[in-house]
């Protein structure tokens, strides 16, 4: 409920406080006293856009602020938390707009989007008045109507359970078909990787080698020449080679080792080491010789580099590398998911939880029409005590596009008269009749409901006994929540708990609007003076109080 409103700076209203109890709350004053002017309030705190006529004076800031009781409201205290705005049971809620016609919206001093009030006020306060796109004019919250009426909270808490669980396998089987195509093209990019390798077929540290044979064979012939000479030099015979003159030297010297001291005996052993070294260099001078130093075979290893050096790149990787690259894609090949089996499991499992989503929507369908007989007789009763004896009220139930709240699109239908058709609600053109057929339906149907609930010309079009039952029922509706209530009405102002007048005052050339909360004595004056008009008789008294007293 609304506990305070503030308004400065709008139109004719310069700085006015109300402080709104529980149950009906009126508001009068005579015709063009400046009564809209609050519910204008009321829109703009809403988060509803702001007229161009209602921007305040060159240099002056318009200001609404409403202290709003949001303890049973729960999508509210959910949507606060998300924000990370703290509260204790109440919020501030402030709206200015600067003279430049910029707007700023706030919470408990946090900003916040005139987004986000709509989206928390949509659930917090209904205004119903002719040109309000609230309320009934919103064919979204017909079913939510419905519902209400026929007590389908349970069921409609298990139905979007289910339908949470449906999306989320639906979701689930959608990704894995996208990962199934995914992984399918990676299989294909994978084989093709690897029949590039296998065409390779890389061994470890051979890129090196390759790159060193490939300068042997580039440098074959100066090679041979010169391990031709070498190879002639350690063998030669004639003249004797190096291996030939090493041998006679030391077959010399051994002739005489017993003859000389040890320190010679040493160099003659280092001597013999050094001719055997000398011989296996020749040896191995000489295998090299025998080594296959065919120039044809350049091109053939100058291929393999290169295929080393394009795969490599592809890859970004080391030539020396690519080894493992082999062995991890062939890793990978054998570890691609063969999603056949899985997608099987996953699609069952999806379709078992449509089929008891469908079931379930399918129960709920048949509760509405169910309700729908039952809120369509209730509320066409009502409707000759509000002076809509003509009128017929009928809801209509089509299929919808499945969701959370099942498969149903409910819309509310008004005939005004036997000769016209059903028609929306919204093509009502008395803004008294739809304040009062939002009256007929809110008191059928939301019993439980805690939304405020504004009523604008409710009792526009009628008198007497019309205005007393409306009145009745206003009184009815405010006792499980906030209703206030604009009225011209007499009947409808004796049924208030908090009663508000809101009067011109004429300061000089000056002309601001004031909004007084009376108490019981003044309440008596204001019915009688509503009864009888601007001169109060004795007779239109005893008739306020006896409308009070009733």
């Amino acid at each position: 409920m609304i506990k305070l409103l503030s308004i400065r700076n709008l139109l004719l209203i310069d700085e006015i406080d109300l402080s709104l109890g529980e149950g009906l709350c009126v508001l009068t004053g005579e015709t063009g006293a400046g009564k809209s002017m609050i519910l204008d309030s009321l829109n703009l705190i809403t988060g509803e856009r702001a007229k161009s006529g209602l921007r305040p004076e060159s240099g002056k800031v318009l200001s609404i602020s409403a202290l709003v009781d949001v303890d049973s409201f729960v999508f509210v205290k959910s949507k606060l938390n998300e924000l990370g705005i703290n509260y204790d049971n109440e919020i501030l809620v402030k709206r200015i707009i600067s003279d430049d016609g910029r707007s700023k919206c706030f919470i408990n001093e946090n900003l916040v989007t005139s987004g986000t009030l709509k989206l928390l006020f949509n659930d917090i306060i209904e205004i119903h008045s002719q040109f309000s796109e609230q309320g009934l004019l919103d064919t979204s919250t017909h079913i939510n109507i419905l519902d209400d009426f026929g007590a389908h909270h349970k069921n409609l808490n298990r139905l979007n359970s289910l339908w949470s669980d449906f999306t989320e396998a639906k979701k689930e089987l959608e990704s894995l078909n996208e990962e199934k195509k995914n992984q399918e093209e990676m299989k294909e990019s994978i084989k093709y990787d690897l029949s590039e390798l296998k065409t390779l077929n890389p061994v470890a540290n051979e890129f090196q080698d390759l790159l060193n044979k490939k300068i042997v064979l580039q440098n074959s012939a100066k090679i041979t020449e010169t391990l031709n000479f070498v190879t002639n030099t350690f063998n030669s015979e004639n003249p004797p080679g190096i291996e030939a003159l090493f041998a006679r030297v030391l077959k010399s010297l051994k002739g005489i080792e017993q003859l000389l001291d040890d320190n010679s005996k040493k160099d003659i052993e280092s001597l013999n080491s050094i001719f055997l070294e000398t011989k296996e260099v020749s040896s191995n001078i000489n295998n090299l010789m025998n080594q296959d130093f065919n120039i044809n075979k350049l091109e053939e290893i100058e291929d393999r580099v290169q295929l080393y050096k394009k795969i490599s790149k592809k890859h970004n990787l080391n030539e020396d590398n690519l080894v493992d690259l082999f062995e991890s894609l062939n890793t990978q090949l054998e570890k691609v998911t063969n999603f056949d089996e899985v997608l099987i499991k996953k699609e069952k499992l999806c379709k078992e939880k449509k089929e008891k989503y469908f079931k379930m929507a399918e129960e709920i369908s048949q509760l509405r029409k169910n309700s729908a007989q039952s809120l369509d007789r209730d509320i066409n009763k009502e409707l000759p005590a509000l002076k809509l004896e003509n009128a017929k009220f009928q809801t209509f139930i089509e299929s919808s596009e499945p969701n959370s709240s099942g498969i149903d699109k409910i819309t509310f239908k008004i005939q005004t008269n036997p000769k016209s058709e059903m028609g929306s609600i919204k093509n009502i053109s008395s803004g008294g009749e739809l304040c009062r057929f939002a009256l007929a339906i809110k008191v059928i149907a939301q019993k439980k409901n805690q939304t405020v609930m504004v009523f604008d010309e409710v009792d526009s079009g009628i008198g007497g006994a019309v205005s007393s039952a409306v009145g009745e029922r206003l009184k009815n509706l405010g006792g499980s929540r906030q209703v206030i209530v604009v009225t011209h009405s007499p009947q409808v102002a004796a049924y208030g708990n908090d009663h508000f007048v809101v009067k011109k005052i004429n300061k000089g050339q000056d002309t601001k609007i004031n909004v007084m909360k009376i108490n019981f004595e003044e309440k008596i004056k204001e019915v009688a003076r509503m009864l009888s008009g601007k001169m109060i008789t004795e007779e239109a008294i005893e008739a306020a109080k006896k409308l009070i007293e009733n």
